[in-house]
C-alpha cells in the first residue's frame, strides 16, 4: 500500500519536504476541529457573579462554536456561563470544614495543578493573576494568556499593605506568552512599567450586553421620582465620598427651592454595614436609596429611567458602567481620567474627582434638566457605546488564540516532521 509520503512524491529515506509536514499538522487540526481554550477559573471562586466574572462569561458565550471552551472552577458553586461547547470541570477549592482551610491549602493547589496540567488543550487563558484555592501562576508546557484588568493596587498602596497582589500580579505578567489588555490605558501603563512586556500585549475592549436584558419594572418608590444613579462599590478609589458630599451639600440647595423635592440619589452596590452608615451619616430619610445587589433587569430600569449616572472613580482598568449608561441613554458623569476619555470620548460630562463643588452642579443641573446640548451628548453616547460588543470582544481574543496556537510549536507536532 502506498504511504503518506509516496502520495506527496516522497521517499523513504529521502529529505521530509514541508508540503508534507504541513499536511501532517492540517490534518491534525482538522481532526481536532475546534481549538480549545482551558480557562483557569479561579476569578469564579472569588466572584461567583457580577464583575470581572461577568466579563469573562460573557467572552466564553460569545465564542464561535469552533472554539471548545474547558473551564476548571469550583467544584460547590458551579456558575453562570453558557455556550454550546462548554464543558466544565469542578474541582474542590475548599476543605469540609473552614478551619481546615490553611491546613489543606497545599493539598488541595497540588491536586487542582495536576487536574489542571492533565486537560487536552490548545491554550490555557487564567482568569487572574492567580489560580484556584490562590496557587501560584506558572509556565507548563501550553501557550499561556492573562487578562490585564488594571494598576489600581499600584496606584493606592494602601488597597494592598503587604504588597502580595501586587507581586502575583507581576508573577503573572512575567509568565503569560500573551497579555490582554482591556483597554488602551491600561496597555500603556502595562509598557510603562514592563516595558519588555510590550511585545505581547495586546488591546481588547470589553463591551455591553445589558441591552440584551428584558426591563423589569420601575421599583415603586421611585415611579414619579427624578433620581440620578450610582453603582457599584463604595469604598477607597471608587470614590463615592464625593457623590454623597456632593449630595449632602444639595439638600440645602433643596431647602432654598434650588432643588425639586421629588429627586432622589439612588446607590446600587453592595449593602451598607453600620460602621459605613455612621461614617456617611445616613439619615434613611428616602431622599438617598439603597438597592443591594440588584438584578440586571432592575439595573437595566434604574439606567433607563436615572437623569444621570454617576462615575466618580480615581482609578480604574475599563468603567463598565459608563458603558452600559450610555447604552441606557442616560446622561453619564464621570471623572476625567484618561480611561473615561477613551471609553465615553466626547459622549459624556467630565469633572475632577476631587470636586465636591463641581459634582453638586453636575448633579443639580441633572436632575433640573439643565445639562448642556443633553439630547446630542445622548445620541452620541447612545451610538459610541453600540460599538462595545462581547462578541467583537470574543472575535479579537479568538483571533489572539489563533495567532499564539500558530506561533506556537508543540513537541508532537516537531516529532511529525522528524526525518
Amino acid at each position: 500500500m502506498e504511504s503518506l509520503a509516496d502520495a506527496f512524491g516522497l521517499r523513504r529515506g529521502g529529505d521530509v519536504s514541508g508540503e508534507f509536514c504541513e499536511t501532517i499538522v492540517l490534518m491534525k487540526t482538522v481532526a481536532q476541529s475546534k481549538m480549545r481554550i482551558l480557562y483557569e477559573g479561579a476569578i469564579y471562586q472569588i466572584l461567583r457573579c457580577g464583575g470581572v466574572a461577568r466579563c469573562f462569561s460573557e467572552l466564553i458565550h460569545h465564542l464561535s462554536d469552533d472554539i471548545q471552551p474547558i473551564v476548571m472552577g469550583p467544584l460547590a458553586d458551579q456558575p453562570p456561563i453558557h455556550h454550546v461547547n462548554l464543558q466544565y470541570r469542578g474541582v474542590q477549592t475548599e476543605p469540609p470544614v473552614s478551619w481546615l482551610r490553611k491546613l489543606t491549602r497545599d493539598r488541595m493547589q497540588r491536586q487542582i495543578a495536576n487536574e489542571f496540567d492533565s486537560v487536552e488543550c490548545d491554550i490555557e487563558h487564567w482568569t487572574y493573576y492567580s489560580g484556584l484555592c490562590r496557587r501560584p501562576i506558572r509556565r507548563g508546557t501550553r501557550p499561556l494568556v492573562v487578562t490585564v484588568l488594571d494598576f489600581v493596587h499600584e496606584a493606592f498602596p494602601l488597597l494592598d499593605p503587604s504588597g502580595s497582589q501586587i507581586a502575583i500580579k507581576r508573577d503573572a505578567i512575567r509568565a503569560a506568552d500573551q497579555l490582554i489588555c482591556i483597554s488602551q490605558s491600561t496597555h500603556d501603563e502595562l509598557c510603562d512599567r514592563f516595558p519588555e512586556s510590550r511585545d505581547k500585549a495586546s488591546v481588547v475592549p470589553l463591551g455591553t450586553s445589558l441591552s440584551d436584558v428584558s426591563p423589569a419594572r420601575l421599583p415603586d418608590e421611585l415611579i414619579g421620582q427624578r433620581y440620578v444613579l450610582f453603582v457599584g462599590r463604595r469604598n477607597s478609589y471608587k470614590n463615592f465620598a464625593v457623590v454623597w458630599h456632593a449630595w449632602k451639600r444639595l439638600q440645602g440647595a433643596r431647602l432654598q427651592g434650588a432643588l425639586p423635592d421629588d429627586t432622589k440619589l439612588v446607590i446600587v452596590g453592595p449593602p451598607m454595614k453600620r460602621r459605613e452608615a455612621a461614617e456617611l451619616d445616613w439619615k434613611g430619610d428616602g431622599s438617598a436609596i439603597l438597592m443591594p445587589n440588584a438584578s440586571d433587569a432592575v439595573l437595566r430600569t434604574l439606567y433607563e429611567h436615572a437623569s444621570a449616572f454617576l462615575f466618580p472613580s480615581k482609578a480604574e482598568g475599563f468603567g463598565l458602567p459608563s458603558l452600559e449608561a450610555m447604552a441606557a441613554g442616560t446622561p453619564v458623569l464621570v471623572s476625567d481620567l484618561p480611561v473615561m476619555r477613551e471609553v465615553v470620548g466626547r459622549c459624556g460630562y467630565y469633572f475632577d474627582p476631587d470636586d465636591v463643588d463641581a459634582v453638586a452642579e453636575m448633579i443639580r443641573a441633572a436632575l433640573t434638566d439643565s445639562l448642556p446640548d443633553k439630547s446630542r451628548v445622548v445620541a452620541s453616547a447612545f451610538e459610541r457605546a453600540s460599538m462595545f460588543t462581547w462578541r467583537s470582544t470574543a472575535e479579537r481574543t479568538a483571533a489572539i488564540y489563533r495567532q499564539l496556537a500558530e506561533q506556537t510549536i508543540r513537541p508532537h507536532d516537531s516529532m511529525l516532521c522528524a526525518v
